[in-house]
């Protein structure tokens, strides 16, 4: 893969999410925040495919996309999950998931087992992902308020 199919990539997954957080009614001014928050977690995606097998990607991926969704609704004020929802839809494996109960309808049961497999693995780093990174925002909130509380007993 080479820079050129990878940000003309990013540009399809920003328009991508742009008409997914319309769909799901995200206000208009976050609309290109959640976009290029979206876009860039997609380009990480694809670079870390160079360099993991596709649930170490998914997951450097998501925690590079939990991580701007919460410095953006932090900049805008707005809800982390504005921006979160949206630009996971890009790393969320639906083809496996088809797969999966293809696999089963035909009765191919090892080769259903084998993406259902995989599925519930990148399912899974992208949950671990949102955990980490939702959990070091709220100790960092949590270090915030109690320096802000110290100061304030002094």
């Amino acid at each position: 893969m080479n820079l050129l199919n990878i940000v003309l990539e990013m540009l399809i997954a920003f328009v991508a999410v742009y008409f997914i957080a319309i769909t799901l009614e995200a206000p208009k001014r976050t609309l290109r925040y959640g976009a290029l928050g979206g876009a860039l977690g997609w380009g990480v995606y694809l670079v870390g495919l160079l360099f993991f097998d596709i649930v170490g990607a998914t997951f450097l991926a998501s925690l590079f996309i939990a991580w701007i969704a919460h410095l953006f609704a932090r900049f805008l004020k707005t809800p982390v999950t504005i921006y979160f929802i949206p630009a996971f839809i890009a790393l969320v494996p639906g083809a496996g998931v088809y797969q999966s109960v293809y696999s089963f309808i035909n009765k191919e049961y090892t080769v259903a087992q084998q993406h259902l497999v995989l599925t519930l693995q990148i399912s899974g780093a992208i949950a671990l992902a949102i955990f980490i990174v939702d959990s070091l925002f709220g100790l960092m909130a949590r270090i915030k308020a109690s320096r802000k509380k110290d100061s304030q007993s002094e």
